[in-house]
């Protein structure tokens, strides 16, 4: 395979291995709306400054977000990754395709006792 494609996947595979995490696709998710500080996303995931701090840092190391400063505060972003942005469509995907299976059972039992 030639140097520069196996860069490439190698970089979008440890891109994607960051949606792996739960709390991190809660993150990403909380800022599909726009920039916020890290004590809004911690309240909007329910988890500690801390923990939250600890997953934007992974997710920034990656290229995933971005962020800004204003005085004291920093703000965090999605940033404007084309790679990032497959991994979000296939999150996407796979949360149509989980709801789409669960409204597809509830009517395939309808009528049936539980």
């Amino acid at each position: 395979m030639d140097p520069d494609v196996r860069h490439l996947v190698e970089q979008q595979a440890a891109r994607c291995s960051v949606f792996s995490n739960a709390r991190r696709v809660m993150i990403l998710w909380t800022l599909l709306d726009g920039e916020k500080p890290v004590s809004e996303i911690a309240t909007a995931i329910d988890t500690s400054l801390q923990n939250t701090s600890q997953h934007l840092r992974i997710m920034k190391d990656n290229h995933i977000l971005d962020t800004r400063r204003d005085a004291q505060t920093i703000y965090y972003r999605i940033s404007e990754t084309a790679l990032a942005d497959v991994c979000l469509v296939k999150q996407i995907q796979n949360y149509q395709r989980a709801v789409s299976l669960s409204a597809s059972n509830l009517f395939d039992h309808k009528g049936e006792a539980r």
